[in-house]
């Protein structure tokens, strides 16, 4: 795994990241836009069409298993909200009962495109003699070229359609999850929102079944526009350069900003309530086994989650994830950590979340090196005498004044 800086960069759109590297640097092989079909289709092609078909095959449906999380107090510090796995199985589809639709469409409208190198017969085509036929043959095999591309732009339009679908659904299922739970969020001052929205689990949906299934495979072949004979790394790259596409077409979209801005509101009541939120900082799935099998590199941008926000707490998997504005911690799962600042909160029932989550960073500097470091058993009763130390001085202040 190759990990790359980590100064803060600049965040896209009304995203705000904590993120320390950039993305996926490999990128499709074409990167031009989908061009919209003539009006009068050339005799004999039967592909399908770009652009409008794009938003078409992806934005009715959210394929991928259903997994309900628990809406109500279950389990440590406060009630867990979502899946333990953190994948993105774990999303619940609410407006989606198959909870495959999208998936499903988009591969069955993959199988209609012709093969790879089909469309391209009629350039094999001798040229004719006469001086002034050779010009026009270039402009029918230019033309003809022009559409025998256009299949393989839409399939990939299909397949950012799709991932973005499925993030605007992730981002309205956190909302809810979370506003249900506010109604109720108990006393222990800590929630625990064990959900994920990663590149690494919306690329491994969309590679879970190719893997295994040749015909399923074969389909995403002619998706991608990429000849049968491409091997499993090649595929991946592909499908990890669309989807990291369609997390920044997102990302600068309105519906994308609009549902972020509803996630930051529902977050600032937490804040004003004083319950603090915990949440998986990376996808840890099935993913990153077929990456470290096929031995492609990845940085941690990959499988960082999308619902990071610095009114949360991440679990990090590395110890410099994060800042004193966007706190991360590595060393707990998230039961751990929320069960450690739910014990922070009973030691010192005066701490805010912004106590909670500065106690935390002071816990996992590391002196020696002046770096951070990963939370230990040490630790946590290091940060848990901080708690009581600041209810002393809290205390101390209020009578003196």
């Amino acid at each position: 795994m190759s990990v790359r800086s980590t100064k803060p960069q600049p965040p896209p759109a009304a995203f705000p990241r904590p993120g320390t590297s950039q993305g996926p640097t490999v990128r499709p092989l074409q990167q031009q836009a989908p061009q919209k079909e003539p009006a009068k289709a050339d005799s004999g092609k039967g592909s399908p069409q770009a652009g409008g078909a794009a938003a078409k095959g992806g934005a009715k449906g959210k394929g991928g298993p259903a997994a309900g999380g628990a809406q109500g107090q279950e389990g440590l510090a406060g009630g867990s909200l979502g899946t333990a796995s953190g994948g993105f199985d774990g999303l619940q589809e609410r407006n989606d009962p198959s909870g495959r639709a999208a998936l499903e469409r988009l591969q069955g409208q993959g199988t209609q495109a012709p093969p790879y190198g089909q469309e391209r017969t009629a350039q094999q085509a001798p040229a004719p003699v006469a001086p002034e036929v050779p010009q026009q043959q270039r402009k029918v095999t230019e033309r003809e070229s022009t559409t025998g591309e256009r299949p393989a732009l839409g399939g990939r339009a299909k397949l950012r359609s799709v991932v973005i679908e499925r993030l605007l659904n992730g981002m309205k299922d956190a909302h809810e999850r979370l506003t249900n739970f506010a109604k109720n969020p108990g006393r222990l001052g800590v929630v625990n929102l064990s959900l994920t929205l990663s590149e690494s689990a919306f690329t491994h949906l969309l590679w879970k079944e190719p893997s295994t299934i040749p015909a399923r495979k074969a389909t995403l072949l002619n998706i991608l526009g990429m000849p049968p004979s491409t091997g499993d790394a090649a595929i991946i790259r592909e499908l990890m350069a669309e989807v990291h596409l369609g997390f920044e077409e997102f990302q600068a979209s309105p519906q994308g900003i609009e549902a972020w801005q509803r996630y930051d509101e529902v977050l600032q009541r937490y804040e004003a309530m004083g319950v603090q939120p915990v949440v998986p900082g990376h996808d840890t799935g099935p993913m990153l086994a077929d990456l470290q099998r096929l031995k492609i590199p990845y940085n941690l941008d990959f499988t960082r989650s999308l619902l990071l926000h610095p009114l949360l707490i991440g679990v990090a998997l590395e110890p410099d994830e994060g800042s004193a504005d966007f706190v991360m911690v590595a060393g707990l799962t998230v039961a751990e950590l929320g069960a450690l600042i739910a014990h922070m909160r009973r030691l010192n029932p005066r701490l805010t979340n912004k106590h909670v989550r500065q106690l935390l960073y002071l816990a996992t500097a590391d002196k020696r090196t002046g770096g951070r470091k990963r939370l230990a058993d040490p630790d946590t009763k290091d940060v848990q005498e901080l708690a009581k130390q600041l209810l002393r001085l809290q205390v101390t202040h209020h009578l003196a004044v």
